[in-house]
């Protein structure tokens, strides 16, 4: 990461700039899913999903902070030529401080005990990070290293990484095709609306709507239960979505729609954009956990490019309104892959992957 946001910033042209975007992003993505397992695998059982929750929320700081950022170096005079440049190199300081404390901390206990065998290690490390004892089931656990092809010929391990990768495409397609084309869909709604207007409108909520949602999951997830705040989550946005849908009205009264979509935002964070990275972290085996959550999430960006290249194509050609009925019907399926999961609030790790999963060391 540190490396491909100085090679952006000293880019010379635009195929330079491309190839260290793609190299900060193999950076980014193995990261991804590395930095949620190890949060659930230290996180005591009643507060595992806030804590995970948080990891994943810090998004929101740097959706506030790039424009922040921007609008400092612009105002303080600085050349626009030079301020793209500065803004993709102030990568390279958070990236160099998860560098140097990653370096620091051990490897997860879970994965040192049951997959490696270094029981003594293991306790060790739990030591050095305080008292984590409510992490652990009761029971001892049989955890070992599994195949990777168990993550598809195991029919109960295949349908939890279905749903797991499923609902994060759906929902990432809905996500982020509003969200990057919102300019266009404010622009249907009222096409004399100023570009200060709509961006006032975003702003609005944003900071109305999606930053709520997010303080809220943050609180009560664990309380709710993963899965069913994410079942409730998919639920809410699908009658939103189809609200809007059938009732034009609403597309074409600012303040109805502003509503109505800003309700969308709040359960899209208080919902599926909030549980679908913490389910991913806690319903595979310890030696599979990381590579499944990986799974998933590059199928969540697989599903992001082809709503933000589909959501503008498909508004043009049927507009707004049965667009937003095709989302709604995606959302519904993202209750339906659901159900497919277990729910590992209140549960031990081992305890959510023992009874779901069966270890068979040897494969088919």
């Amino acid at each position: 990461m540190a490396i491909g946001a100085l090679l952006s910033a000293l880019a010379w042209n635009p195929g330079t700039l491309i190839v260290a975007r793609c190299f900060l992003g193999l950076g980014i993505g193995g990261d991804y899913s590395v930095s949620g397992v190890l949060m659930s695998e230290y996180a005591n059982v009643k507060d595992r999903g806030r804590m995970v929750a948080i990891v994943f929320s810090m998004q929101a700081l740097g959706l506030i902070a790039g424009p922040v950022v921007s609008l400092t170096l612009l105002a303080a005079g600085l050349d626009p030529a030079w301020v793209w440049r500065l803004i993709l190199g102030l990568g390279t300081l958070p990236a160099s401080v998860i560098i140097y404390y990653r370096r620091r901390l051990p490897e997860s206990p879970r994965y040192t005990a049951q997959v490696e065998g270094r029981e003594a290690e293991a306790s060790m490390n739990l030591m050095q990070f305080g008292h984590l004892g409510s992490c652990y089931s009761s029971e001892p656990s049989a955890g070992q290293r599994l195949p990777l092809y168990h993550l598809w010929r195991e029919p109960r391990l295949f349908l939890t990484l279905l749903s797991t990768a499923g609902t994060w495409f759906l929902f990432d397609y809905a996500y982020y095709g509003n969200s990057i084309s919102l300019p266009i869909v404010l622009n249907m709604v009222d096409p004399h609306a100023t570009m200060l207007s709509q961006m006032a409108w975003s702003l609005m909520m944003f900071t109305m709507a999606a930053v709520p949602g997010y303080a809220w999951a943050l609180w009560r997830i664990d309380h709710i239960g993963h899965r069913r705040l994410q079942y409730q989550g998919f639920f809410a946005l699908g009658i939103t979505f189809l609200a809007i849908g059938l009732v034009p009205a609403l597309s074409h009264t600012v303040w109805a729609f502003l509503v109505v979509f800003g309700l969308s935002y709040f359960f899209a964070e208080f919902g599926p954009n909030t549980t679908t990275f913490v389910l991913s972290t806690e319903v595979f085996p310890v030696s599979l956990r990381t590579t499944g959550n990986g799974i998933s999430a590059g199928m969540a960006k697989l599903g992001a490019f082809i709503g933000v290249f589909l959501f503008p194509a498909l508004t043009a050609r049927w507009g707004l309104n049965r667009t937003l009925i095709l989302i709604a019907l995606f959302s519904f399926a993202g209750m339906g892959l659901t159900f497919l999961l277990p729910e590992p609030a209140g549960r031990a790790l081992e305890d959510v992957t023992t009874r779901f999963v069966p270890i068979d060391p040897q494969g088919p």
